[in-house]
């Protein structure tokens, strides 16, 4: 059965939320929209609020859902627009990043919609305690991306690196599942298992995303091998490599260069034992993850969550 086909009805009208809510007369501002939900991706964000909304509740809530739905995924594309301009990226999701097909200018801009679009969004559902959790979201974030943009070009260690993906990642699928699980009205206890299960998850995804920047097949990823290292920004297969492997010096003066050799350093990387340590701390989270599923009720629902996680683990883009 196809990931989120539970959800399928609700992720669908999510897209055509989406759809209505980036709708504008501004011809400018309606071809960046058209494009971005062009470009947009596997919606595991929305899918989480959806999911964690439906657990162990009887109400209809579907119209509430989908609503913190959109907005969640509104935010999240808002902070891809942003981050491509700081990164200069030229390619998101295998077409132009809005800055490249675009502008700079416009990209900022583009993104500053999003975001208010997306709280106008979560301001018409008249609960003010999910206004809070998004702008948290945004908060924790925003100080997560100034620090990396404030660390480029060094070496971080690994526990700075969990710190900052725990901000960028771990902390947005955490309150994604406690969006749903609020909106819902759910217990304290529920509220807090799915909220652990995101975090847990939301590490893992990172750490295999940073994975796949080096050993996936740049077509089917949509981006350039080695594209955050080119960016500036260390992950963890280069962090460990550099704090553990007997090829630390050949690495660390392959960094120096101004024109770093990528297949030189991937092949550090696959040799040293990196690449298979990010993989074991991904599905120590993704482990995690399910071991706090145990206090959900179950259902299809968790049963999808379990899945969601099985995705993780193996997924190449």
């Amino acid at each position: 059965m196809p990931l989120f086909s539970l959800i399928a009805e609700h992720m669908a009208a999510v897209d055509q939320r989406l759809k209505e809510a980036l709708e504008q007369h501004n011809p400018v501002v309606r071809e960046v929209s058209d494009y971005l939900q062009q470009a947009s991706g596997k919606r595991l964000r929305p899918a989480l609020v959806l999911l964690a909304g439906r657990v162990g509740t009887e109400r209809d809530l579907s119209f509430d859902l989908v609503d913190v739905a959109a907005a969640v995924e509104m935010i999240h594309m808002a902070t891809l627009v942003h981050d491509d301009i700081i990164d200069k990226a030229e390619v998101r999701r295998g077409l132009p990043a809005v800055r490249a097909r675009f502008s700079d200018p416009v990209a900022v801009l583009a993104g500053d919609f999003l975001f208010a679009r997306a709280f106008q969004i979560l301001a018409s559902t008249r609960r003010p305690e999910l206004v809070d959790l998004a702008a948290e979201v945004v908060y924790v974030m925003s100080t997560g991306e100034i620090s990396q943009h404030l660390d480029q070009g060094r070496i971080a260690s690994e526990e700075a690196y969990w710190r900052r993906i725990e901000a960028k990642t771990g902390f947005f699928l955490e309150t994604c599942c406690r969006l749903g699980a609020r909106a819902s009205y759910a217990s304290a206890k529920v509220q807090d298992a799915l909220g652990r299960y995101g975090h847990h998850i939301g590490l893992a995804y990172q750490v295999i995303d940073d994975l796949l920047d080096w050993l996936a097949d740049p077509a089917v990823l949509g981006k350039a091998v080695g594209e955050d290292l080119a960016a500036g920004v260390y992950t963890l297969p280069i962090i460990h490599s550099l704090e553990e492997s007997e090829n630390r010096e050949e690495l660390r003066q392959l960094l120096l260069q101004d024109t770093v050799a990528i297949d030189e350093v991937r092949r550090i990387l696959v040799s040293s034992g990196a690449t298979d340590y990010c993989q074991r701390r991904a599905h120590e989270h993704l482990e995690a993850a399910r071991q706090a599923l145990v206090d959900v009720p179950a259902g299809p629902e968790r049963d999808e969550l379990y899945e969601v996680a099985d995705f993780i683990g193996v997924r190449d883009h």
